[in-house]
């Protein structure tokens, strides 16, 4: 399938039997599955194949108007090959392009680059362009879950491993704040401040792990109130009285 017609990467010659030689490159760029182009001064496209055609969505007309940049993103480093080999005449390879854009019939386009200078022509690039596979791109959401799950696990085992000897820090300086004299207070409040801040640094990292869903339960709100009032006493609250009054009747409450 094509939008539009193609014209020859070398350009139309009007003797006969140079004609016949265009006509057979054309059929053999035609022939090609890979999108290749002809890249022009200011990354204009001069000529491009039925490949190209149907992977920038476009006719060969239409991106001779609009040009190279239109289709790759800023910045794209397939613009710094066709300088490079422009600068050193030479070919140029690049692997695992992403020119992914909202211009393009597939979003997702990740792609190998080939460049080569024009030997009739100092000023041009003859590019193709090989759009990766199915089972490349499965291969590289894959890898990517991968490695955002070894994070997620990573997260989790620091959360957990940190935390827990910190709040042993914690409580021990404040059992040691209880017993010692001003001239110790001061210090072993700059610990707990500080086993503080560290907690509230791990509660940032954990936002890259997988938590799992919070289990829920009928709990006892009297049980929870006096395990809180055990931990206020024995830190901030030891030196003020607390009233417990509870009511029996109140159910289980669901959290």
């Amino acid at each position: 399938m094509t939008h539009g017609s193609t014209t020859s990467l070398v350009g139309r010659s009007t003797d006969p039997t140079e004609a016949d030689h265009d006509d057979h490159a054309i059929m053999l760029l035609n022939a090609l599955p890979h999108p290749a182009v002809l890249v022009g001064p200011d990354y204009g496209i001069e000529a491009a194949n039925n490949a190209a055609e149907v992977f920038f969505g476009a006719s060969a007309n239409r991106m001779r108007r609009k040009g190279l940049k239109h289709y790759i993103p800023f910045g794209s480093p397939v613009l710094s090959l066709i300088s490079q080999v422009l600068h050193d005449r030479a070919s140029v390879t690049a692997y695992q392009v992403d020119i992914s854009n909202p211009r393009l019939p597939d979003e997702d386009a990740v792609i190998d680059v080939y460049g080569a200078p024009v030997p009739e022509a100092s000023n041009r690039v003859a590019v193709m362009l090989l759009p990766q596979s199915r089972a490349q791109k499965l291969d590289r959401q894959l890898t990517s879950r991968t490695a955002a799950r070894s994070v997620s696990g990573l997260a989790a085992m620091l959360a957990h491993e940190i935390k827990n000897p910190l709040s042993g820090v914690r409580g021990a300086a404040q059992l040691i704040e209880q017993e010692s004299g001003a001239h110790l207070r001061e210090l072993t409040r700059l610990i707990v401040d500080e086993a503080d801040r560290i907690c509230k640094l791990v509660d940032r990292f954990e936002v890259f792990s997988d938590r799992p869903p919070i289990e829920r339960a009928a709990v006892n709100i009297h049980e929870v109130l006096e395990h809180v009032i055990r931990l206020a006493r024995t830190g901030f609250a030891g030196n003020i009285p607390i009233a417990e009054r509870y009511d029996p009747s109140l159910p289980p409450v669901y959290g």
